[in-house]
């Protein structure tokens, strides 16, 4: 349980950036799908997550929502065994089944080792070469599948493809490859623009989470 929850754990803001001129059409492509997305006041999106830990032969399967307000790094996920909070200032972490909310920083930047709901339509902005889109057709749909790799080879990971839907101008999917050989895949199952939020949807309210452990760990 302890390695499905950190695969939603980690600084999960990150910032625009000046995207590594490796391709214009690739560069064109994904500057459209950063600037629609930025353009929205807030988005609910419907997601699955597909995690294979090539190491020990599992696959784990999951699915959440995220509400996310994209100019304010504001966000809500909500999975199965957690929630996590952002109002953009502070995050806090509630996990259900150790009954604890950890709370931390909301920091930005780009610096994300982790590449989580809260930052798969903004992560590849910065920090990332990638070479010529090519097409592929899935399910009827037109998409452009571009990798990406990490500029600094610090990272966990030695890969990433972004599957986008040409016709939408959307994220479809994205798969992190994991350089132990372990795979993490996003699907986007449903994603509603401008969805009404109320001030509770960013901020955490401990009467909904009774009898939690608040851990500050800023």
């Amino acid at each position: 349980m302890k390695k499905r929850t950190l695969l939603l754990i980690g600084i999960l803001c990150s910032g625009l950036g000046v995207l590594a001129q490796d391709d214009p059409a690739a560069q064109k492509l994904l500057q459209s799908v950063s600037q629609k997305y930025q353009s929205y006041r807030t988005a609910k999106i419907d997601f699955s997550l597909r995690a294979t830990n090539q190491q020990q032969q599992t696959t784990v399967n999951q699915h959440g929502a995220l509400i996310v307000a994209p100019k304010s790094n504001k966000y809500r996920i909500t999975t199965e065994d957690q929630v996590l909070i952002s109002d953009g200032k502070q995050q806090w972490n509630i996990l259900k089944e150790e009954q604890e909310v950890q709370l931390t920083d909301a920091a930005g930047g780009g610096e994300t080792e982790t590449i989580t709901p809260a930052t798969i339509f903004t992560f590849y902005t910065k920090g990332f070469t990638y070479g010529a889109a090519r097409d592929e057709t899935v399910s009827g749909k037109r998409l452009a599948v571009i990798d990406l790799s990490p500029e600094d080879n610090r990272k966990s990971f030695s890969k990433v493809r972004l599957r986008i839907d040409k016709n939408a101008q959307q994220i479809y999917d994205i798969t992190v490859f994991d350089k132990g050989g372990s795979q993490n895949q996003y699907s986007i199952q449903k994603f509603t623009p401008n969805v009404e939020v109320t001030t509770k949807t960013f901020t955490f309210d401990k009467a909904d989470f009774p009898h939690m452990e608040m851990v500050d760990l800023r």
